[in-house]
């Protein structure tokens, strides 16, 4: 019989509050509660369940539980002497009711704490064992465990293992979760956590599952189908701006400026009026979402009177690069502008040296960015220097031939990958723009090196990239050829899937 009491005060404490209070809590409630009951007039009664048991009753105000509740807290351990008078007593079934309930103190602790705090778990409905949890404003992944009933050592567990997939900190209000429980012993009022499900996008679902005494974290993907896009653009002001409203993803203009930037300045070079032509590949779900987006296979940008068409083409060695119509590579030995949006703010030639204070030549050319901006390798080649030079602070030096070198000085962090001796690639991140050594702000200081004297990177007459021949240039004809077809086609705005189509090899 004790043990049967001292099961149901747990029960009671756990319930009312969340667990974070302990049995000998609810021994001092119940005491100050029978105080209550003696002193401010409390008055009883019987009630019928829903589930036709008979149930005694306390009736009082919130404020008298709220005196009981504060004056609990003054009780030591020395009173719990005072509570071992009180026993589990059995009632016997009134007349026409068929069972009455057993788990009444003295006949009324059980409802007079459902009276009281008006919150009774015997009364109200328990939780759904499938419910959907909305984000608030101010949630946090604990918060939301806790109130759902998730014990902290579950939830502790689940944060850890989500960060493999998914940052528990970034849930943003709004977010929905789809949470799902299984009854303990049969009983809905006690729930253990069985699965979560959280939308991280329209593509990926974080998906958490009870494995035994352990949980697995996994992220489940709807399939996406890659299909072939064609737009086209007049550039008004920004391209980026002019892109955005002709429908042409940001990844995609990205990709096109990288593609191009080895031939044309896009600070200085492109005007209003000129236009983009654009056609790629986008994987996207049944719905239309865009999961993200593939490779350019066609590009004609219209600068003033120049045209420059490119196609992608795949050579027999496996290597890839953008083709003219004549079958030259688009790809200079080196990018005129190793740096995104940023502005010319020093160019190469004497000039007044703006920490030293005297007239000193200036051998490159200072491009204004905010700290942080990346850096580009101009061309491929091997690393020969890599770290803290001088006056130029953070310094990466490129060989790129037995006659080309470029140079990037005052960077504020240097590519962790970007060591002495490691091959890099044209359009790789070598660093990021900062304000090491002497500089007066953030900016990157570029040099190019012309067999051992510093020239100007904007005049130096760079060798173009490789012409096809032979087979090789027959064959990329026919793929070119075939591209232009296929733009004319989609540049109505439809999008088609990229069904492979029967191909003439002419090796």
């Amino acid at each position: 019989m004790e043990n049967n009491k001292n099961l149901m005060l747990t029960k009671i404490a756990t319930r009312l509050f969340h667990g974070r209070f302990t049995q000998g809590l609810a021994y001092r409630i119940y005491a100050a509660s029978q105080f209550a009951s003696c002193k401010l007039g409390v008055r009883s009664r019987y009630v019928l369940t829903k589930k036709n048991n008979l149930r005694l009753r306390y009736v009082t105000g919130l404020s008298t539980f709220m005196i009981a509740a504060i004056a609990s807290f003054t009780f030591t351990a020395q009173d719990t002497g005072f509570l071992s008078a009180y026993k589990f007593a059995s009632m016997t079934p009134a007349a026409g009711h068929p069972s009455i309930e057993t788990n009444i103190i003295n006949g009324g602790l059980h409802g007079n704490f459902q009276s009281a705090s008006m919150v009774s778990n015997q009364i109200s409905e328990p939780l759904p064992l499938d419910r959907e949890i909305t984000v608030k404003s101010g949630d946090v992944f604990s918060k939301i465990m806790e109130r759902n009933g998730v014990p902290n050592s579950d939830a502790s567990v689940i944060f850890k293992k989500m960060k493999t997939h998914f940052d528990p900190r970034h849930i943003k209000e709004g977010q929905k979760i789809a949470m799902h429980f299984d009854e303990v012993h049969g009983d809905a009022a006690d729930q253990r956590f069985r699965e979560m499900k959280m939308k991280l996008d329209p593509v990926r679902t974080l998906v958490v599952a009870r494995a035994n005494d352990d949980f697995k974290v996994d992220v489940k993907e709807k399939p996406v189908t890659k299909v072939v896009k064609a737009k086209q653009t007049t550039i008004k002001g920004s391209i980026h701006r002019s892109a955005s409203k002709a429908g042409i993803p940001s990844s995609v203009i990205a990709n096109a400026i990288k593609i191009y930037s080895s031939s044309v300045d896009f600070q200085r070079d492109v005007r209003a009026n000129d236009s983009l032509e654009v056609m790629y590949e986008s994987y996207e779900t049944e719905t239309g979402y865009v999961a993200k987006t593939g490779n350019i296979l066609y590009a004609n940008l219209k600068v003033g009177k120049r045209e420059i068409p490119l196609y992608r083409y795949k050579m027999k060695d496996g290597r890839t690069d953008y083709f003219q119509p004549n079958g030259r590579s688009i790809k200079h030995t080196l990018m005129k502008t190793p740096i995104k949006g940023a502005r010319m703010s020093s160019g190469f030639g004497k000039r007044r040296h703006p920490v030293l204070g005297y007239t000193k030549m200036h051998a490159g050319v200072d491009f204004a960015a905010p700290t942080g901006t990346p850096i580009f390798a101009a061309g491929d080649g091997v690393v020969e220097r890599s770290g803290w030079f001088s006056s130029y602070g953070k310094y990466v030096r490129i060989r790129h031939n037995s006659e080309l070198k470029t140079a990037y000085a005052h960077m504020s962090k240097i590519n962790s990958k970007v060591k002495s001796g490691q091959r890099v690639k044209q359009g790789q991140v070598i660093g990021y723009v900062g304000t090491t050594g002497r500089s007066t702000g953030p900016h990157l200081h570029y040099e190019v090196v012309k067999n051992g004297r510093k020239v100007n990177p904007r005049s130096v007459n760079l060798p173009i990239g490789e012409d096809l021949a032979g087979k090789e240039k027959e064959n990329f004809k026919y793929v070119m050829n075939k591209t232009r077809r296929q733009y004319a086609t989609l540049i109505d705005g439809t999008k088609v899937a990229d069904n492979k189509v029967a191909r003439k090899n002419v090796f």
